[in-house]
């Protein structure tokens, strides 16, 4: 058997991850990494290749989703594979971490149209969402 929560539980989950991205003076970030994904929080092995900054607020919730705002592009430098992504708050502090699959992928925590970004490109968050279980 699974666990599931209620919409109540699913929506507060949520909320309580939009504060935390938006609990310092400057907006959390979304850091794009080609290196193997670490333990949770642990060091991250190596330079994002994009960093995108969120709005602040960064998303609204709703039935236990989050809709991210729309970001302003971030570039792509270098380019690479992404295997995973961190979620920091304003100073720095972890939020989480998810690895990354192409659109479509059952299970992935964050998934991209494609996860090969080329240097000099640009990638931003457009109709994204975080849904909790």
């Amino acid at each position: 058997m699974s666990l599931v929560f209620s919409g109540t539980v699913r929506s507060a989950r949520a909320q309580a991850t939009v504060n935390q991205f938006d609990k310092a003076a400057t907006p959390g970030r979304l850091e794009l990494y080609t290196t193997t994904q670490p333990a949770p929080g642990g060091a991250a092995g190596g330079s994002p290749i994009a960093t995108i900054t969120l709005q602040k607020p960064c998303g609204t919730v709703n039935a236990g989703a989050i809709q991210f705002a729309i970001t302003q592009p971030a570039q792509i430098n270098p380019g690479g594979t992404v295997l995973w992504v961190r979620g920091v708050d304003g100073d720095g502090n972890w939020v989480c971490d998810g690895d990354v699959a192409v659109s479509g992928t059952p299970g992935a925590a964050f998934t991209l149209g494609d996860v090969v970004l080329y240097a000099g490109a640009f990638v931003f968050l457009f109709n994204a969402t975080l849904t909790e279980p």
